[in-house]
């Protein structure tokens, strides 16, 4: 039997919904042809790649783990050497992912570039979180992500675009904000404190206190970056952030200010798969990118 690429999109579909129906109405084919598809590929191997259970549909078993990863980079190679049949032009489509916290700063600036330099570039895009983006880009879903390399594993590459460094957001009438220089996390403590609630970001974002021995007064906690700088703004405390405010968001309300202490620094970086080859119309994208974030990141110095 000969392996074709219709066998393991079918394999990897239902590998990752996790039942052969569901996978037939996702690739618009008959569930007969994905359960027939399956039995050839076991047949070829000649070892199970799913357990069958009526409660808990497909599941892949140790053998069909290895040979999930093994499709994807397959079919993820034949993309892009379909995706450059058609030559060296400024062309085709890419899919990035974003994290979500980040891509109000970023994002709109990538797009804007690559509309103006590639205007033949399709760029598709998700929000997701880190965990999302980080299986995003195992099953191969996305080309690419802009993120924070919080434990990526070495089965990513990542290009660090900055390091990035905490900074606290304090209201403008306040006497920190005034005296136009770096605060001290013992001086932030002193405040009602404004906690970012999200996955990662939250102890992150708590480690500095930590490491100098310090318990910030939790007044509040918002699952959003742009509640927190409303709360700051109305004088409700103060909070200490990584992300940049976009520039469409910024207020004379809220000022940023350094951190005085050493504080630990978050890598800013574009994660691929590792040894997945690059398509051209993700390098195009990629250089994009590399300029939306020296721009933002300049502007963000000369403030």
């Amino acid at each position: 039997m000969a392996l074709s690429l219709r066998l393991l999109r079918y394999f990897v579909t239902t590998a990752e919904i996790g039942s052969t129906t569901a996978a037939a109405r996702h690739l618009n084919v008959s569930q007969p042809s994905i359960s027939v598809a399956i039995r050839e590929l076991e047949a070829l191997f000649d070892v199970q790649l799913f357990t069958r259970d009526a409660g808990t549909g497909m599941t892949l078993t140790h053998f069909g783990q290895r040979k999930l990863d093994e499709a994807r980079h397959l079919l993820a190679s034949a993309s892009a050497f379909a995706a450059d049949d058609v030559g060296e032009g400024n062309s085709g489509r890419v899919q990035i992912g974003v994290f979500r916290t980040i891509a109000p700063v970023y994002l709109p600036r990538v797009l804007k570039l690559a509309q103006a330099r590639f205007p033949g570039l399709t760029v598709h895009f998700r929000e997701g979180d880190l965990t999302q983006l980080d299986e995003w880009l195992h099953k191969r879903q996305i080309d690419l992500a802009l993120m924070y390399d919080v434990g990526l594993p070495s089965d990513i590459e990542r290009e660090c675009l900055a390091e990035l460094k905490p900074y606290a957001l304090v209201p403008c009438a306040t006497p920190l904000a005034k005296r136009r220089r770096a605060i001290s996390l013992h001086e932030l403590v002193a405040q009602p404190f404004i906690q970012i609630d999200l996955p990662q970001s939250r102890d992150f974002l708590m480690a500095p206190f930590w490491q100098h021995g310090l318990a910030p007064n939790v007044r509040y906690r918002a699952t959003s970056i742009e509640l927190v700088r409303a709360m700051v703004a109305s004088g409700l405390g103060v909070s200490l952030l990584i992300t940049q405010s976009p520039t469409v968001a910024q207020t004379p309300l809220v000022a940023e200010r350094p951190i005085r202490e050493a504080t630990v620094i978050q890598p800013l970086v574009i994660a691929r798969p590792a040894c997945v080859p690059h398509t051209r119309a993700s390098d195009l994208l990629t250089a994009c990118v590399r300029d939306a974030v020296a721009e933002a990141m300049g502007e963000r110095v000369g403030k």
